[in-house]
């Protein structure tokens, strides 16, 4: 194979590969990223279906401490100042209203540190008191509203840790995901509904992208121009 043909060939199969890729499972992907498989809920199943019963019961006390701290308030009871920060604010009522029905921590790396950024929100071990006691369960927390509930737009990011010891998933577990329905009353958020979603059954897709950090974009030797007004 000569050059040309190498360089042709190399340019083609890159091109393949930063084609979106459409329609593929959640479950799939967080065994690729994670290699621990996600379990889908089954609500034939006595203690799938307790489970559920039980977290709807802890969506409604949410709500119900979100109306008693007159609507969605940062752990510094100040009120979001955007409804995109809404969903961020609701996990401390979450979490704490879980503890009422097992024990619910922020999910730690394979590595045992705890780390908020990333999916899942929530790492919760149902009925138990501590790790590894009780039934594990991963949670994600989401909002949404009657205007944006169909909307095509994204809503729902998972991405691949750039190191295995950065993944926040450690067990084989249900995934689901605690969706409140916002709405916004003079200055203040109120959660009005929930949904709960088993994201075993989702599918979405993969975009790549090409990206790059200020220090590597304003490198002095790509500049090829600039000016400062003082």
């Amino acid at each position: 194979m000569d050059d040309k043909s190498y360089y042709e060939e190399i340019e083609s199969i890159l091109r393949q590969i930063l084609q979106p890729i459409e329609k593929i499972s959640f479950s799939t992907f967080i065994r690729v990223v994670s290699g621990y498989k996600i379990i889908p809920i089954d609500l034939s199943k006595k203690e799938d279906k307790e489970l559920i019963n039980d977290l709807a019961k802890a969506c409604n006390e949410v709500i119900e401490e979100i109306k008693k701290t007159g609507g969605v308030k940062t752990k510094e009871g100040k009120t979001p100042k955007r409804v995109n920060e809404v969903g961020n604010h609701i996990e401390h009522y979450v979490k704490d209203v879980l503890n009422k029905y097992g024990y619910a921590i922020t999910p730690k790396t394979k590595k045992g540190k705890q780390k908020s950024t990333g999916y899942p929100d929530i790492e919760f071990w149902y009925k138990g008191k501590k790790e590894r006691d009780g039934r594990v369960v991963y949670i994600e927390i989401k909002t949404f509203n009657e205007k944006n509930i169909n909307s095509s737009h994204r809503t729902f990011y998972a991405s691949p840790s750039k190191d295995e010891e950065g993944v926040k998933i450690r067990y084989d577990a249900p995934h689901l995901c605690l969706s409140f329905k916002i709405e916004k009353l003079g200055r203040d958020y109120y959660a009005t509904g929930f949904k709960i979603i088993d994201l075993s059954k989702l599918k979405g897709g993969i975009k790549r992208e090409f990206n790059a950090s200020n220090r590597e974009l304003y490198k002095k030797d790509l500049i090829i121009y600039e000016k400062d007004l003082k």
